[in-house]
């Protein structure tokens, strides 16, 4: 039961029984009976503006409590007329108006920071108080549609513990392509319990402009100490050997004996130093319509010889019409031809390499049957100067990379479950 009820009751069992007792005392006197009505009367009045000055203005805020209840922040109350309750009208109005404001700023500011998320390239993975996936943003959305994604990347990072005395988990993982993704864990408090979120970044592009700074300075050194020492070194070689006469006793026949071979290690040494001063000079890309079959084609028939020597047979399944790309023939010609070198190297003898190329989307993709690459070094594959070969100097895949970033390709190198390790490249 209401107070404002209670009180009703209240009065009209009181002024029921004045009523009855006035007309008990005063029934012989008439005059007195119309006085005794009419106090009565004043009474209820009295009572009905006491009512009205606080039972009225404890409904009005009960309706405001359940606007608030509903969240409905453009219900304000009206003055009442009593000294204490507008005080409280007033403090509940400015409140309202407080409220509304910081509601309508609190929505724009969401507003801003979900259209900013949407258009950044940056993904931002919100955790239930479990550690599940509970939302993210469009830019992760699209990334985790692929499977090796969610498997590389974005379990891996739900498992993330910040070390001691730090309050974020940070790592980098490889995705799909060889990408590289900077991943931070941290907590943010939400009803008084914390709950974690993921930033997630593709960072690709400034660690592969940072190797490249660093490689290429010393690249550079060692090409300049090595190209003068070489320079000299065989500049003296060759004044030796056209010296060298048979009159001399022994000199001669241990001249063109010996000198051939030092003359040759020192240009190969120059032939080496070059093919690492190639990472470091790549120009960029001089993109132009070209046909894909028609590179492919012409690309793989200059290695034919070479591949037949071993026994390796070099098939194409191109697609029946053209596939056309803007790009730069004559880098992609470099990329074909590494790839193709890596294959042999890795079938050795008695083997097959495939060239296949598709539309829709456009690229290509060249497998072979080899021993394949070994799980244990994956995704190192595309690191400078790394090479599972002993005398590898781990420039070609360094350099099939950089030329497939500057043309904007995704690209993958791994040897798939049926055996067959494929470069696949798509534009």
């Amino acid at each position: 039961m209401s107070s404002s009820l209670k009180y009703i009751l209240y009065l009209a069992a009181i002024h029921l029984a004045l009523i009855i007792l006035v007309f008990n005392q005063l029934k012989g006197y008439k005059y007195m009976v119309f006085v005794g009505e009419a106090a009565l009367m004043l009474s209820a009045y009295i009572a009905y503006r006491i009512f009205r000055s606080l039972i009225s203005p404890l409904r009005l805020l009960a309706r405001g409590a359940d606007a608030l209840a509903d969240q409905d922040f453009t219900v304000k109350l009206m003055p009442t007329g009593s000294l204490e309750m507008d005080r409280i009208v007033n403090i509940y109005n400015r409140m309202i108006d407080q409220l509304r404001d910081e509601r309508v700023s609190s929505r724009q500011h969401e507003e801003f920071l979900d259209r900013l998320l949407a258009a950044a390239e940056i993904g931002v993975v919100i955790l239930d108080f479990d550690g599940e996936v509970e939302s993210m943003n469009n830019w992760m959305e699209k990334l985790c549609r692929e499977e090796v994604f969610r498997t590389a990347v974005l379990e891996p990072s739900l498992h993330l513990r910040p070390r001691q005395n730090s309050t974020a988990a940070i790592d980098t993982f490889t995705g799909p392509g060889n990408r590289r993704y900077h991943v931070e864990r941290a907590t943010f408090v939400d009803r008084g319990f914390e709950r974690g979120f993921l930033v997630v970044q593709d960072v690709t592009s400034e660690i592969m402009a940072a190797e490249r700074e660093a490689y290429g300075k010393v690249i550079r050194m060692m090409a300049h100490e090595v190209n003068n020492s070489n320079a000299a070194v065989v500049s003296v070689l060759r004044s030796l050997l056209e010296a060298a006469t048979e009159e001399e006793e022994g000199l001669g026949q241990l001249s063109k004996d010996y000198l051939p071979a030092v003359i040759n290690r020192a240009e190969n040494m120059t032939s080496f130093m070059r093919h690492f001063a190639k990472v470091v000079r790549l120009p960029p890309p001089d993109k132009k319509r070209i046909d894909l079959n028609a590179m492919l084609h012409r690309t793989g028939e200059v290695m034919e010889t070479v591949l037949r020597e071993k026994n390796i047979d070099l098939r194409y399944d191109l697609h029946p019409d053209g596939v056309w790309v803007k790009a730069d023939a004559a880098q992609l010609e470099q990329v074909v031809v590494n790839a193709l070198t890596n294959a042999r190297q890795s079938i050795g003898q008695d083997g097959n390499i495939r060239i296949s190329s598709s539309a829709f989307p456009n690229g290509f993709i060249i497998a072979d049957d080899g021993p394949g690459i070994p799980e244990e070094v994956a995704d190192k594959i595309f690191t400078p100067f790394f090479s599972t070969k002993p005398t590898g100097q781990g420039v070609g895949l360094t350099l099939t990379r950089d030329i497939l970033e500057a043309h904007d390709a995704s690209y993958q190198l791994q040897t798939e479950a049926d055996g067959w390790t494929r470069l696949r490249v798509e534009f």
